[in-house]
């Protein structure tokens, strides 16, 4: 049995929103990662909502889906992860080990922060500038700056 972390790829995700649409399957690896970018989801596979995977699969993103144990700045990096979201059974030692981990990386990173009635998202890396400290997003916010993200990598890229 091997000791390294295992991935679930999001085509293998058991939800209903993902399991019929064939968007997630159009990115193959021959295809640049612009358009399809890389994004890291660190804790239950069930906590993620599905606004948040709507955003997403839209950007046609290549998800991935790691354990808080497995997660390591090494493991992001080997696997050039443009972003990396940790949900809130990520410990906070080890979001900074992550953030410290992937300074100087394309990486962005955000992290959950629950809140009586749902959660804000917190930034603490963006495009491999630490950004600790900006303000947060509402849940229902999050998405559009998902998507300007995306846009602003894209045309960086190109």
């Amino acid at each position: 049995m091997s000791s390294r972390p295992q991935l679930a790829l999001a085509i293998d995700y058991r939800s209903r929103s993902l399991e019929t649409n064939e968007s997630l399957l159009l990115c193959s690896e021959d295809v640049e990662d612009v358009l399809c970018p890389s994004v890291l989801l660190v804790g239950r596979n069930g906590s993620w909502g599905d606004l948040l995977l709507r955003t997403l699969e839209k950007v046609r993103s290549k998800l991935s889906f790691s354990s808080p144990q497995a997660a390591t700045p090494e493991y992001a990096r080997k696997g050039a992860y443009r972003l990396i979201l940790l949900d809130s059974t990520v410990c906070p030692e080890q979001r900074k080990q992550i953030t410290a981990g992937l300074i100087g990386s394309n990486a962005s990173i955000f992290y959950t922060f629950p809140v009586e009635h749902g959660l804000w998202w917190l930034p603490t890396l963006r495009r491999g500038q630490d950004c600790l400290g900006d303000p947060a997003y509402r849940w229902n916010e999050f998405p559009s700056v998902l998507e300007q993200i995306f846009q602003e990598q894209t045309g960086s890229q190109s």
